[in-house]
């Protein structure tokens, strides 16, 4: 976890969210990437007290570096959403949707390669001191997690993921029929687990981080570490958490192909309508 982490998750939700978030509105968007500087900002202050200094490198780093997605990225976001629009018209199929998770996962590389210049600036830059309570309140999150997978209150239920994935879908295509409620059903009694591997891998990179940050005065071995740590995650995922990210990602996909093949008229309709805004609103947030 780490800054580094922080980065790593804002950034991830960010592209989440423009990509395949299609549950909020086209205005939504766009009043939330304009103002997505001082969001990042906020998220890394909550974590660690930077100086005055420190604030000014943060907030230019940050600033430099949405201006490159803005111009960089969400072209290719409207791009890629123009395809998923013209393959839903005409019938979409399983390569097409491994297509798609492909391009997130790409486009998330790139991030991270844009951003770790920026990334070692920062980290180079923070004192002892304020690696070490940043170190601590993870570890104390960690802690937290430990207890609620214990207690089991980390696992959601298959009734809560069945509703919350179908509130999604319901804001996308509308309500939903028998056959799709039903796939939904299935789909959440096939996902395995992940908050207990999660949090294995979570201790295992929060220590690699450490290692990494205690040589931060070496920007080259820094470099190198993070671009292992933020850029290929995967390297560090047990084989068994492997697994069954995996297996989690084919059953996901699978869904929304059944889904697909599924939708009515009325729903495709609706479907497109609202990539369509996505497309339009990428369009004007990188002129």
């Amino acid at each position: 976890m780490g800054i580094l982490k922080l980065n790593y998750k804002a950034l991830r939700t960010l592209l989440a969210a423009l990509v395949i978030s299609v549950s909020a509105s086209g205005c939504t968007i766009k009043f939330a990437y304009n103002f997505l500087d001082w969001g990042l900002y906020w998220e890394l202050k909550d974590y660690v007290k930077f100086n005055q200094d420190q604030r000014l490198l943060v907030k230019d780093e940050i600033s430099q570096l949405i201006n490159w997605h803005r111009s960089a990225e969400l072209p290719r976001y409207a791009d890629q959403l123009e395809k998923l629009s013209i393959g839903l018209e005409s019938g979409m199929t399983a390569e097409q949707l491994e297509e798609s998770y492909n391009n997130l996962r790409d486009s998330w590389r790139r991030i991270v390669i844009k951003a770790l210049p920026a990334a070692i600036n920062i980290i180079s830059n923070l004192n002892d001191q304020q690696i070490n309570d940043f170190f601590e309140m993870l570890i104390e999150k960690e802690g937290d997690d430990a207890k609620d997978i214990e207690s089991g209150t980390s696992v959601r239920t298959l009734k809560e993921r069945e509703a919350y994935f179908s509130d999604k879908i319901v804001d996308v295509i509308g309500q939903l029929n028998e056959d799709q409620k039903a796939l939904i059903a299935q789909w959440a009694g096939s996902m395995e687990p992940t908050k207990a591997l999660s949090l294995v891998q979570a201790i295992q990179w929060r220590t690699r981080m450490q290692v990494a940050i205690a040589e931060r005065n070496n920007k080259q071995q820094l470099e190198k570490n993070l671009m292992v740590l933020l850029a290929n995650p995967d390297q560090l995922r047990s084989a068994a958490y492997q697994r069954v990210i995996e297996k989690n990602k084919h059953l996901v996909m699978q869904l929304l192909f059944d889904l697909n093949q599924t939708l009515t008229n009325q729903q495709r309709t609706k479907l497109i309508k609202k990539l369509d805004g996505f497309i339009e609103d990428f369009r004007d947030l990188s002129d």
